[in-house]
């Protein structure tokens, strides 16, 4: 049994560290990188776009550690709770 809660932990540190990368990489840094460059080339640029798009990058790194640091708690706290 401990074996499997091992293994079950170690998949759900992989599952937090690939959520936190897809949240702060991707959703957020690329997501708003793109925004920007499409909130900017409409013919009256979208100023409401282009600032949204700017904290979106400026808040990726913050959205993924976040990410990273809640999830690891959980999935601390369920190892160092569970009875089994």
């Amino acid at each position: 049994m401990r074996t499997f809660k091992i293994i079950a932990l170690v998949i759900g540190i992989l599952a937090v560290i690939f959520l936190a990368g897809y949240l702060g990489i991707w959703v957020m840094l690329v997501g708003g990188i793109v925004q920007i460059i499409e909130a900017a080339g409409v013919s009256p640029v979208d100023a409401l776009g282009v600032a949204i798009g700017i904290v979106r990058v400026l808040g990726a790194g913050f959205v993924g550690l976040l990410i990273f640091w809640l999830g690891t708690l959980v999935i601390g706290g369920i190892a160092i709770f569970s009875n089994r």
